[in-house]
């Protein structure tokens, strides 16, 4: 997934969102390539609870949750979920 493929998923988010309020989408992308930069704008619009002003312009409340790749979540927290998760392991 790159940035310019993520503004298709964005629309689909928001359909998504406004079929029934109060909707908690989670979003698994554990298994696909996704660039850097589209994982962080992901992000951006999960902690902001909204999707781009672009997609959205009315800013709808939207409660996304985002199921990112192992590798991009050892780089975003550090390293210590792959920490935790070896001391889990070893014990």
């Amino acid at each position: 997934m790159t940035a310019q493929s993520l503004q298709a998923l964005y629309v689909v988010v928001k359909r998504a969102n406004h079929l029934k309020e109060g909707l908690r989408l989670v979003l698994d992308v554990s298994h696909a390539r996704v660039e850097p930069a589209a994982l962080e704008q992901l992000r951006e619009c999960s902690a902001s609870h909204h999707l781009p002003a672009a997609i959205d312009p009315l800013q709808s409340e939207c409660q996304l949750s985002i199921v990112a790749p192992a590798q991009a979540e050892a780089r975003h927290d550090g390293g210590a979920r792959t920490r935790a998760r070896a001391l889990r392991l070893a014990a």
